[in-house]
């Protein structure tokens, strides 16, 4: 009789009455296969050249890629062996150079391996899928310039830049429905804040209970200082200390502040009631920023899938 085998991994299946007094064969090269799908680890070095898993290979629970990458790769499985994976990324040389897992089936999706980590990956007999990346939803602050080629090189990158663009809910479903829309949250030069929830904390800048509700702006906000003295004994005079640009308006002479960019101007005026108003003119008016100390990081990116 013939053995059959499984579906997933190919286990030996003996059909009764096989292997009499041989069935140490099929015992034991199913467990080399199960100490392999259970601890096994693969390394393989990595040059410029796409790799074909042989049976020694792909059968491991661990593939580990190192020596130094000269050019982008492509490492193919097996539809026949489907199974998930631990895969290592410690290859040396350009991060322009990418790793990319696929099988070969014609269409099956593709995924890349970041470098110098260790990824759990799912191998479903058509697609490579990652595994374990995190809650689509989150966020993720990146300390680069751009979005990294293993991210790009995906055929559904499972990470989106957070700069206001668009995104397709047949891709993304479950971003959409969570977003509840298909426009990423612009994060460009912006600081995060969570949502107010009816504290009254930041509503007074923007709508605080309204997700990706945008506001404020890095320049002293337009304000003004009212001061008033009152001169009790108008025999005499009191100097009140005013803008050179309001004397003409009040009929007091005024210093100045050269701090807002203010001159000129003398003190004087004896009355019973002198109210002077400062205005203090927001964004390119003198000002100044009014930003704290900072950190310019990178980029933030949400997970999408």
């Amino acid at each position: 009789m013939v053995a059959s085998f499984t579906p997933n991994v190919q286990l030996t299946e003996p059909a009764r009455g096989d292997d009499v007094g041989t069935w140490d064969t099929p015992v034991n090269g199913n467990t080399t296969l199960l100490d392999l799908l259970l601890g096994g680890i693969a390394t393989i070095p990595l040059n410029n050249s796409n790799v074909v898993l042989n049976a020694g290979q792909f059968q491991n629970k661990q593939i580990t890629f190192n020596s130094t990458l000269t050019g982008s790769v492509t490492i193919t499985f097996p539809t026949s062996f489907t199974k998930s994976y631990e895969i290592q990324h410690l290859c040396t040389g350009s991060s322009a150079f990418t790793i990319t897992l696929e099988t070969t089936a014609t269409g099956g999706q593709v995924i890349c391996c970041p470098p110098g980590e260790i990824i759990d990956v799912i191998n479903d007999g058509t697609n490579l899928k990652y595994k374990n990346m995190g809650r689509v939803g989150t966020y993720w602050d990146y300390a680069g310039s751009s979005v990294p080629n293993w991210v790009t090189g995906c055929t559904v990158p499972p990470w989106l830049n957070c700069a206001a663009g668009t995104f397709s809910a047949g891709t993304y479903p479950m971003l959409a429905a969570i977003l509840g829309g298909t426009t990423l949250p612009d994060t460009r030069g912006r600081t995060r804040f969570a949502l107010d929830q009816g504290t009254g904390r930041n509503t007074s800048v923007v709508t605080g209970n309204t997700i990706f509700t945008g506001g404020g702006d890095q320049f002293l906000q337009s304000h003004s200082h009212a001061n008033t003295a009152t001169v009790n004994d108008p025999t005499h005079a009191h100097s009140a200390f005013v803008a050179a640009g309001l004397a003409a308006a009040t009929g007091l002479a005024g210093s100045g502040n050269p701090q807002y960019g203010d001159t000129g101007g003398t003190t004087g005026g004896a009355a019973t009631g002198i109210t002077v108003t400062v205005n203090n003119a927001g964004a390119g008016g003198g000002g100044g920023q009014n930003l704290p100390p900072l950190l310019v990081h990178g980029l933030t990116l949400i997970r999408a899938a």
